[in-house]
């Protein structure tokens, strides 16, 4: 877990996939890189390398970039 650097966090902006996941603290959601939800503000932003890592740290899946999965290991349907 840590703070996102500005690499990071310009990814989350133009929502470009890479690898690890982004945490919201204030929502307690785990979204993929490349998320279409609304973009957090950067200091409620957590970034983890894995999805197992965020759920263990209790954060929840988010339901729009990980649709139709109930664990991360699940392949999500691509939206579209």
């Amino acid at each position: 877990m840590r703070r996102p650097s500005e690499e990071d966090w310009a990814a989350v902006v133009a929502r470009q996939p890479r690898d690890g996941v982004i945490a919201v603290r204030t929502t307690g959601v785990v979204c993929r890189f490349g998320c279409p939800a609304r973009t957090p503000l950067r200091h409620n932003v957590m970034i983890f390398a894995t999805c197992d890592d965020a759920v263990a740290a209790g954060f929840r899946l988010c339901k729009r970039c990980w649709r139709n999965v109930r664990k991360c290991q699940e392949n999500p349907v691509k939206p579209g």
